[in-house]
């Protein structure tokens, strides 16, 4: 455990949690601004929410030294280049979710509570990218899911809303049990809750404590299985993407599985490196299980929500090649993918949005048939999206896929590299069937886009920096492995 003695002397390093504190501040006052503005003023939350979120990504940039690792708190939160890198893509994440949900809620009711929980969420999953201790992690992580089941049902009287926010919530609730049962099953082996003492204690293994801390890990994986959406626990992942609020699909489609997938380093690289053997043939066969789950089922999908909720599903078994891989490069190639997908899922969603008139939504793949005829400039950007997320050279996508699957083979696990290739190719098919659509078929709806400068200035942001990085993704990659220095 942290050296904790009474009375409590006064953190050092207090600095490093000036963005969380700056993020919580920010969204307490919305609520209160709620209270007393009027309907015609209620959207300034929104900017006023990208203002304090910007405001906290500058200010952790001023308070992190490059390539240190501060610690405050009593040794409960960490502020190092693993936990900046991770905060920046929770961060942009958050402010492209609010800035897809401005045109979305512009007549929705209590709008100020709808920004100040996507707040809470990105302050919930901020906490999780710094814990070094399982009570750190599992408050971070319950700030963000209750914060996210309530936005999955924020549309109360839309029933498959309600319904998905239902089912959202029971199997959250039993996630984190299991969470919290794997996790005191390995404090009672070890006596800690910090993660790299009670690595030490493991490794040490000095009182044949190995079966009951691999019945604790079991449980653990499968708790933060759970919030990234790898199967066998993806059961809440299509309802709760189609229930959702479309802005609030694209925001949990990435920035839940950014906290996820660094909390599933953390734990990993600290608590339980003795028990790689284990952990490997675990993710192995989850992966695959993901794989063949998310990329089949998609096919089968008319909803497009429903099919990009199976295909996150199938993306997030080629991210578990690099927690497979077990090296610098595996981890920097996740944080990579992780970054492409941001880009790639944001656009999307976007492109989605706009095709909205008099309460028709563009969320059916047959939508967008005959797009090229009619509007061939986003015709262009959603292909451009749809082929990155195969996967085909030379775009954002395949740099994602390409960073994975070699430091997989790399580290040996070449049948896995080769599966991963495999469902890569099928997976192309739906995203390609896509294309299809808007490029063969006649039009059969008649969408007349939302006229919104910000959505398109998403769709065309997003379009042009997956072929930036597809044609120079050197500077992503570099950046990745900046991050990971220190960390393994």
């Amino acid at each position: 455990m942290a050296n904790v003695v009474f009375p409590f002397p006064y953190p050092e390093n207090l600095a490093i949690i000036f963005p969380e504190i700056i993020v919580a501040l920010v969204a307490m006052a919305i609520l209160i601004y709620e209270v007393f503005c009027t309907n015609h003023t209620k959207q300034a939350s929104a900017w006023f929410s990208i203002v304090g979120c910007v405001v906290a990504g500058f200010v952790m940039l001023d308070v992190h030294v490059p390539g240190s690792s501060l610690m405050t708190f009593y040794g409960f939160f960490v502020l190092d280049n693993f936990a900046v890198y991770s905060k920046l893509l929770l961060i942009i994440s958050t402010i492209v979710g609010i800035l897809l949900s401005i045109d979305y809620m512009k007549k929705g009711e209590n709008i100020g509570e709808y920004f100040a929980l996507m707040l809470f969420a990105l302050l919930g999953m901020m906490l999780m990218a710094s814990a070094v201790n399982f009570v750190t992690l599992y408050l971070g992580m319950e700030l963000m899911a209750l914060s996210v089941y309530v936005l999955v049902g924020y549309q109360r009287d839309v029933l498959r809303s309600s319904e998905a926010a239902l089912k959202y919530f029971i199997l959250g609730a039993l996630s984190s049990g299991m969470l919290l049962y794997g996790i005191s099953f390995v404090y009672g082996a070890t006596g800690s809750f910090d993660f790299v003492e009670m690595g030490q204690m493991i490794a040490q293994d000095d009182h044949g404590m190995r079966t009951v801390v691999l019945l604790g890990m079991l449980f653990i994986m499968a708790g933060l299985a759970f919030k990234v959406s790898v199967a066998p626990f993806h059961m809440w992942t299509p309802d709760a993407y189609e229930g959702a609020p479309t802005p609030i699909t694209a925001f949990m489609s990435i920035a839940p599985k950014v906290a996820g997938f660094v909390i599933f380093i953390r734990v990993l690289v600290d608590v339980f490196p003795a028990m790689a053997d284990e952990y490997v043939t675990i993710l192995s066969w989850m992966a695959v299980l993901s794989m063949v789950v998310g990329n089949i089922a998609a096919i089968a999908q008319s909803s497009i929500k429903r099919m990009l909720a199976y295909s996150t599903i199938g993306h997030v078994g080629f991210v578990l090649l690099g927690l497979i891989a077990g090296n610098a490069d595996g981890y920097a190639g996740i944080l990579t993918y992780l970054t492409i997908y941001l880009v790639m899922t944001m656009g999307v969603f976007a492109m989605i949005l706009m095709m909205r008139r008099e309460g028709i939504q563009g969320e059916l793949i047959e939508d967008f048939s005959g797009l090229s005829k009619t509007r061939p400039g986003y015709a262009l950007a959603m292909g451009l999206l749809m082929f990155s997320m195969a996967g085909i050279p030379f775009l954002g996508g395949f740099w994602a896929k390409y960073a994975v699957f070699i430091a997989a083979v790399e580290a040996g696990h070449i049948v896995l590299a080769l599966i991963g290739v495999l469902f890569s190719a099928v997976g192309a098919f739906y995203y390609i069937r896509v294309v299809k659509h808007i490029y063969f078929d006649d039009a059969r709806v008649g969408f007349e886009f939302v006229r919104s400068p910000i959505l398109q200035g998403v769709v065309i942001a997003a379009s042009i920096l997956v072929v930036i990085i597809g044609l120079f993704p050197s500077p992503i990659m570099d950046w990745c492995k900046v991050a990971l220095q220190g960390m393994v």
